[in-house]
C-alpha cells in the first residue's frame, strides 16, 4: 500500500499542465536519488545554497542564480532585495517600507496575475501603467519616480504590451532594475539565458516544479550576482522576511539535478515524443460522432462535443474522467476540454485516449 491508498487519495495522470494545484512535476529517478543521497547527510545550508547556485548559474550561463522556494517566493525576495538591498536595518523593517523605494512599476494588462501577491508580500505597492490593451513608453516613463524600486514584466502573449528590451532601456536609462517573470517559460531551456544574459534583465524568476522538472517547492533567481546575494542576505536560514521560505538540502539537491537533466536533454527528441503522443489521443476520437478536435499548438489541443447528445456538460465529463480507473486529468474551459501532452510519461497517452472513448461511450 503506498501513501496515497493509505491517505485515501486519488492519483491521477496529468493530461494538462504541470501547474502547482495539480502537483507540479513529476519527478525523475535522476531527481529523486539526488534527492535521497542528499538526504542522508547533515550539511551547512548557507554553504550548499551558494554552492548549488554557483553551479546553476554556470549551467544557465548567468552570472549568479539563486534557488528560492518557489518562483513566487524568489519574487518577493528580490522585490526586498530592490528595496532594502543587504542593509540590516531596512531588512528589518519590511514589510514596512515607508520611506524607501517601495513602487513597482507593471503593465495594467497584467493585473491579477499571481505575482501579484508576491510583490506585495515583500511591502511593495504595485503601479499599473496603461490599461488592459497595453501601455506606451510614455506611459512606463512618467511612472518612473524617486520611489520606483523596480519595473516587472510578466512573459506572457499580449499584443498592446510594451516589448521587453524596451522596458530593459528605459530602465537602464533610468537606473531602475527590471524583474522578469519568466515562471513557465521551460522549456525551451534557451529560456534559462534568454531573458537575464541576453536580453539583460537583472533578474528573471523561474518555476523549479513545472517545466523544469524539479521538486514543486523551489524556483530559479537567474540573473545579477548583486540582486541574487541580496536575495540570500533575505532568505532562510536568515531571520529576515524570507526566514518561512526554507528550501532544505534534499530540494537544493534536486533542483540541481533537473537543471543538468534539462540542460542535457536532447528538447528535438522530446517534443516530438509529446507530438506522438497528442496525435494518438487525436486519433482515438477520430470515429467518435458529435465529437471535434483542434490543435491549440503542437502538443495540446482542446476537445468539443454535443453536451445534449452526451448528456455531459465540461465539467462534468473532467469529474467523470477523474472518477475512472485510471483516472485522468483534463482542464474544463467554457470552450472545451483542454488537453495537453507536456506532463505524459510514456505509454500514458494510450490510457488518456482509451478514458476519452469510455467517456463518450457511457456518456
Amino acid at each position: 500500500m503506498d501513501i496515497y491508498e493509505e491517505l485515501g487519495i486519488t492519483p491521477f495522470i496529468n493530461a494538462y499542465r504541470p501547474l502547482t494545484r495539480l502537483g507540479g512535476a513529476v519527478l525523475s529517478e535522476r531527481v529523486l536519488e539526488a534527492m535521497r543521497e542528499a538526504s542522508r547527510k547533515s550539511v551547512d545550508l548557507k554553504v550548499m545554497q551558494r554552492k548549488i547556485g554557483s553551479a546553476i548559474a554556470s549551467l544557465t550561463q548567468n552570472e549568479a542564480a539563486y534557488v528560492s522556494c518557489g518562483a513566487a517566493s524568489g519574487i518577493t525576495l528580490a522585490i526586498a532585495a530592490c528595496m532594502a538591498g543587504t542593509d540590516p536595518i531596512m531588512s528589518e523593517r519590511l514589510p514596512k517600507s515607508d520611506g524607501m523605494k517601495n513602487e513597482v512599476i507593471m503593465h495594467a494588462c497584467d493585473q491579477g496575475h499571481k505575482c501579484d501577491v508576491a510583490i506585495r508580500n515583500a511591502g511593495a505597492s504595485i503601479v499599473h501603467v496603461g490599461n488592459d490593451s497595453g501601455a506606451t513608453e510614455h506611459e512606463f516613463r512618467s511612472a518612473i519616480n524617486e520611489r520606483t524600486a523596480a519595473i516587472f514584466d510578466v512573459i506572457q502573449n499580449h499584443p498592446g504590451k510594451m516589448p521587453l528590451e524596451q522596458m530593459i532601456i528605459i530602465a537602464r536609462e533610468r537606473g531602475v532594475p527590471i524583474l522578469v517573470d519568466a515562471a513557465f517559460s521551460v522549456p525551451p531551456k534557451e529560456n534559462l539565458w534568454k531573458y537575464s544574459r541576453d536580453k539583460g534583465a537583472d533578474a528573471v524568476f523561474i518555476s523549479g516544479g513545472k517545466g523544469l522538472g524539479g521538486p514543486q517547492c523551489t524556483g530559479l533567481v537567474l540573473g545579477k550576482t548583486w540582486i541574487v546575494e541580496a536575495c540570500a542576505f533575505h532568505g532562510a536560514p536568515n531571520v529576515r522576511i524570507g526566514r518561512g521560505m526554507k528550501v532544505g538540502k534534499e530540494e537544493l539537491a534536486g533542483i540541481y539535478a533537473a537543471v543538468k537533466l534539462t540542460i542535457e536533454q536532447d528538447q528535438t527528441s522530446a517534443q516530438e515524443t509529446r507530438v506522438r503522443q497528442l496525435d494518438h489521443i487525436l486519433a482515438c476520437l477520430e470515429d467518435v460522432s458529435n465529437v471535434a478536435v483542434r490543435r491549440l499548438g503542437a502538443t495540446k489541443a482542446i476537445i468539443t462535443f454535443d453536451s445534449i447528445v452526451y448528456g455531459l456538460t465540461y465539467t462534468s465529463a473532467c469529474q467523470w474522467l477523474l472518477k475512472s480507473v485510471p483516472a485522468v486529468y483534463l482542464e474544463p474551459s467554457r470552450d472545451g476540454l483542454i488537453l495537453s501532452t507536456e506532463c505524459l510519461e510514456v505509454g500514458d497517452e494510450q490510457i488518456v485516449g482509451g478514458q476519452l472513448r469510455k467517456l463518450f461511450r457511457v456518456g
